[in-house]
């Protein structure tokens, strides 16, 4: 009879710990980015606005990625369509001239050159989303929403790799950064979050007034799947 006890008292013990570790915001954020990381492939969608309804030259994105690493992306530059392809440093991209290795591509200008850098330094939603997590002040829940302010050190960044200047110019430097993010997590997995930074950007002569919304929305988890055109395939380099 005491061992029926004895057993029931642990069972209880470790659902109610199980429970609180559900509860408490940090280790329920952290499980669910964990578990998208997990996933066999998984779809997003990217949309970035100003406070004006501006989207900037880079349009909203499309992305597929396997757990294997390979990784497509779709989204625009100043109205031109571009896909991508990539896994790890090699990729190859396809815009008004065919398909071009990542290689090649930075060999044609200092723009193109820094669209490469941009691609090869992408964080995928289960990355970037685990990241931000850790860069959070004081995460909270609320209508089933975990939100929380995001750190100075991690405003500054997200302003500064939107930062355009030219060569030779000092690095752009920021003024009254804050920023915040949300979480929306169902059945334990991350389903969508929300990014916002603000600040004043100075870079040269020029100074731009940020109020910018990102919102990554996840989708299609284990029924995704990359299928790269023989084209591209010969590209990857």
């Amino acid at each position: 009879m005491k061992q029926y006890v004895l057993l029931a008292l642990v069972v209880a013990l470790a659902n109610t710990t199980l429970f609180a570790a559900d509860s408490n915001p940090k280790s329920k954020l952290s499980n669910a980015t964990k578990q998208l990381g997990e996933k066999t492939n998984y779809s997003w969608t990217s949309t970035s606005k100003e406070a004006d309804g501006s989207t900037g030259r880079l349009g909203a994105m499309e992305g597929k990625t396997e757990k294997s690493g390979l990784t497509f992306l779709s989204f625009t530059v100043s109205d031109v369509p571009v896909e991508v392809y990539m896994k790890g440093e090699k990729g190859t991209a396809k815009a008004l001239e065919g398909w071009q290795s990542f290689d090649d591509i930075i060999q044609t200008s200092p723009a193109a050159a820094g669209i490469v850098k941009f691609l090869r330094s992408h964080k995928l939603p289960a990355a970037e989303s685990a990241a931000l997590a850790d860069k959070v002040n004081d995460l909270k829940e609320a209508d089933g929403v975990l939100s929380g302010d995001l750190k100075e050190e991690a405003v500054k960044e997200l302003l500064m790799r939107n930062a355009r200047r030219r060569e030779g110019q000092d690095a752009p430097k920021i003024e009254n950064p804050k920023g915040s993010v949300k979480y929306w997590v169902k059945d334990g997995a991350l389903t969508k979050y929300e990014v916002n930074v603000q600040g004043k950007v100075t870079a040269g002569d020029r100074e731009t007034d940020v109020n910018r919304t990102t919102v990554v929305e996840i989708k299609d988890a284990d029924a995704t799947k990359v299928e790269v055109p023989a084209e591209a395939k010969e590209k990857m380099t």
